[in-house]
């Protein structure tokens, strides 16, 4: 009975699969008879398999078809049999000459998996496509360069959380640009623009953050962002009606404009007032925060210079090419905190005779006679990717290390400082130089001596930036120089670190490529390594890859460049193969540089900011859509 239930319940599942293949298929050669007048499908044909087909691409499951690309392709007439392709999530049908040819309005609500739209550059007319509003997973609608007319449905549109794109410029869309001011309307928005079309009207709110181009050639637009003031329409030519109050002697007539002007003054006297105290107030507390800071800086010293002060006779071992100074200044300077982590305490110490260095005091180390060995190994690293050892201070109780300072900061305060307004955004190109930064120092310091060093402590916060914006690995193998360590930004660190929590001299190159796997992932996603909750980054954006939502992990700053997106996927494949689990699978890191050179350097030859000489096409579809797959 069990079998025959299986058997029956095998046949239902084909007899569906099969119907649905069936029913595209019949779609696709409907299209094709009525649109495909100079046969430039020519592999449409019944011979041969649906999925086959140029342009076609299907779900290797269901054989269902979930992409149609076809660009540039002189096709004609009505686009209505595709229709029935219930499964798209991607239609491109740009620079052609189709239209509706039917006295029926384009009605998109049986794509309810469409994620992206593009039908630019036709002949499609009428009002605003229907159903758009059932379309939820929409993320980049582009209807330009079309003769769409009416109005357009922004307040629908506007409820479509994941849409990231809005084109509609040249057409012929009248009216006005109504939105409901509700908080979530347009919140992914990023790109859109109704340009040169027949609108009319004050631009919204919610729509007037993007520049003027997105609302040019509109004769009769005005409103934010646009020079055009817009006009009240009621214009008052007689003096308003009196108001009267009535008074002891009887009723005194008192003008609006006298009541306005009153208030008015009333307000300029209580702003006065409040800008006083506001005043009065913030020089208060910027003499209370001068005294904190001092005291602080005065404490810090105290710890810095008298606490742990020169210890005998020793003096500081500086390396070749460093710039020396006495022990007595260094301990003299004035230092600030830094930051503390899994070394000890790292200070900015500013020197009476104005040079400025940065100064770690490790918090515990091995015997003497074991960290001064490598620690000459360590300081004869040189490499324009590493942040050179100048010297160091090596006593009975104390280990300092002295190093150049970066006044730009770490990579992981460029990524996640100051997410807010105002933020300046790190732009792709910039984000990919960090990348093979980090990569070249990694492939020098695994190659530069016989005992195989590696870095042992690799996270964003331990790569600087200088001021040309070139990456630097910090802490460079120093915990090999410590007894313990403690088992702290645990997310960095390969699994098989995490079987012991003393593991710090069990690092091996190989660790380090997995940690270097993750700073790829905040780059790419511009999220911290802890992830959120109890997921951590890499299990967070491994669960999306496998669900085949690849491109949602990018950070929400990199979606401005569509064109780059097939280098972003590219990145990420290489950050996955990074995090392999078993250490023997995971690539050597100069294996790992190579691929990411190669994302970039196998096309322009060099990092450049503009991408006018990428071959690929700025909105491709293929580089768009959620998968890790980069063509059909």
């Amino acid at each position: 009975m069990k079998k025959k239930l299986c058997l029956c319940s095998l046949f239902v599942v084909l007899f569906f699969s099969f119907s649905s293949c069936n029913s595209d298929f019949q779609a696709l050669i409907t299209f094709k008879a009525t649109s495909d007048r100079s046969n430039l499908l020519y592999n449409w044909s019944n011979s041969t398999h649906p999925c086959s087909w140029l342009g076609v691409t299907c779900n290797s499951n269901t054989t269902q078809v979930t992409r149609l690309v076809l660009q540039n392709l002189n096709l004609s007439g009505s686009i209505q049999p595709l229709i029935q392709l219930t499964h798209l999530r991607l239609l491109s049908l740009k620079y052609n000459n189709l239209s509706l040819l039917s006295s029926l309005p384009l009605d998109f609500s049986s794509w309810k998996n469409l994620k992206l739209l593009y039908l630019s550059h036709n002949l499609f007319s009428g009002n605003f496509p229907s159903g758009i509003n059932q379309l939820r997973r929409l993320r980049r609608i582009d209807l330009s360069f079309n003769r769409f007319s009416g109005d357009i449905p922004l307040t629908p549109l506007g409820q479509l959380s994941n849409l990231l794109t809005l084109q509609l410029e040249s057409n012929e869309f009248t009216g006005f640009l109504h939105v409901s001011l509700q908080i979530e309307s347009f919140i992914s928005l990023i790109e859109f623009n109704v340009s040169n079309n027949k609108l009319s009207g004050e631009i919204p709110k919610p729509l007037s953050l993007f520049p003027s181009s997105s609302f040019n050639r509109n004769k009769n637009l005005c409103g934010k962002p646009l020079l055009k003031k817009c006009v009240n329409e009621t214009v008052d030519n007689e003096d308003p009606l009196p108001v009267e109050i009535p008074s002891g002697h009887g009723r005194k007539k008192i003008s609006i404009k006298a009541i306005l002007l009153i208030l008015l003054i009333d307000i300029a006297i209580v702003a006065f007032i409040g800008l006083g105290i506001f005043l009065c107030c913030r020089k208060i507390k910027r003499r209370k925060q001068k005294r904190e800071i001092k005291k602080e800086d005065n404490e810090l010293k105290k710890s810095y210079v008298y606490e742990y002060g020169r210890q005998g006779n020793e003096e500081l071992v500086f390396f070749e090419g460093s710039k020396r100074f006495k022990v007595d200044e260094l301990l003299k300077a004035s230092a600030e905190m830094l930051g503390k982590g899994s070394i000890g305490t790292t200070y900015k110490a500013v020197m009476d005779n104005g040079d400025v260095v940065v100064v770690k005091r490790a918090k515990e180390r091995r015997k003497k006679k074991d960290v001064e060995g490598l620690l000459k190994e360590i300081g004869g690293l040189r490499h324009s990717n590493l942040v050179s050892l100048r010297a160091y201070y090596c006593s009975k109780d104390e280990l300092l290390f002295v190093y150049d300072f970066f006044p730009k900061g770490s990579l992981h305060s460029l990524l996640h400082g100051n997410r807010g307004p105002g933020r300046t955004p790190l732009d792709w190109t910039t984000r990919l130089k960090f990348a093979l930064g980090v990569a070249e120092g990694l492939v020098y310091l695994h190659n530069a001596s016989k005992s195989k060093l590696s870095h042992g402590h690799l996270t964003s916060s331990n790569v600087v930036i200088d001021e040309e914006g070139s990456a630097h690995l910090s802490d460079v193998a120093l915990h090999q120089l410590m007894v313990t360590a403690a088992p702290t930004n645990t997310e960095y660190k390969a699994p098989e670190l995490m079987l012991n929590t003393h593991n710090s001299r069990k690092s091996s190159q190989k660790s380090d490529v997995y940690s270097f796997g993750v700073i790829l992932l905040e780059i790419l996603t511009g999220k911290m390594a802890m992830g959120e909750g109890e997921t951590s980054l890499v299990k967070w954006v491994q669960s999306v890859v496998r669900e085949e939502w690849t491109s949602e992990v990018f950070d929400f700053e990199l979606l401005r460049y569509k064109e780059m997106e097939e280098e972003m996927v590219a990145l990420l494949q290489v950050a996955l193969l990074c995090l392999t689990p078993t250490p023997h699978n995971r690539p050597k890191i100069s294996v790992v540089h190579k691929m990411i050179k190669d994302i970039r350097m196998k096309e322009w030859g060099e990092f450049t900011n503009s991408p006018m000489n990428n071959p690929t096409s700025d909105s491709s579809p293929y580089l768009s859509e959620g998968t890790l797959t980069t063509s059909s």
